[in-house]
């Protein structure tokens, strides 16, 4: 159920969608290369249903569809006050699609045979070093990068880590051991991250997604 913005007890009715507006036939390969991520490009044809009219749409996916999962990698400590506070892990990558780097939490393709949690535990692994027990990879939904032309769906993956599972105190702002892809890691806290977003500093569209599914979460929780 969702909520409405002006009345927290207002609940909005469920929906029943109709009958889809296009008619989609004629769904085939026309590109796939299985040394990039297994990319694949489908061509198809569209037939709009009120009218009659045709034309034809491209949709991709990678690692033969398999789902994907993005980390939200969360580190309570005790800070010198006594309290807790908690932290979140967010990395330099840079992108061949935009040529830039940008701030990303950790995330990668699915394999063959991997769960959503065991996809989130590997990335997690390897981008970082930090291992983690299956138990402590939450998925909590799943989402789509974008619907109007890829496939694939992406776990978000909550995962709760501890000091003792990060080797030093020193390495927690650096990743070692790991493959190229992230650099310069740090954890920073929910203010931060929040003031980050707000600045234009985090433009990653899945990190922005993952987060605001976050916050909603902890909102919904604080309400209960």
């Amino acid at each position: 159920m969702m909520r409405t913005d002006n009345n927290n007890d207002d609940v909005v009715a469920p929906v029943e969608d109709g009958v889809p507006p296009l008619i989609v036939s004629d769904e085939h390969v026309v590109y796939r290369d299985y040394f990039a991520a297994d990319y694949t490009v489908f061509e198809c044809q569209a037939t709009v249903r009120e009218t009659g009219e045709t034309f034809r749409m491209h949709t991709t996916e990678v690692s033969g569809g398999r789902t994907g999962a993005a980390c939200i990698v969360r580190l309570e400590s005790t800070t010198v006050d006594g309290s807790v506070a908690a932290r979140y892990l967010i990395a330099r990558h840079w992108r061949v699609s935009t040529h830039a780097w940008g701030w990303e939490f950790p995330r990668g393709m699915g394999e063959e045979h991997e769960s959503a949690e065991e996809t989130a535990q590997r990335e997690l692994k390897e981008e970082t070093g930090i291992s983690v027990p299956l138990e402590c990879v939450k998925v909590v939904q799943l989402i789509h990068a974008d619907t109007g032309v890829l496939r694939d769906s992406i776990a978000v993956a909550e995962i709760a880590v501890a000091d003792t599972d990060i080797a030093s105190r020193s390495a927690k702002n650096r990743t070692g051991g790991t493959d190229w892809e992230l650099r310069n890691a740090h954890w920073v806290d929910a203010n931060t991250l929040r003031a980050m977003i707000a600045n234009g500093e985090i433009t990653d569209g899945i990190t922005l997604a993952c987060w605001a599914i976050h916050e909603c979460r902890e909102s919904s929780t604080q309400r209960r």
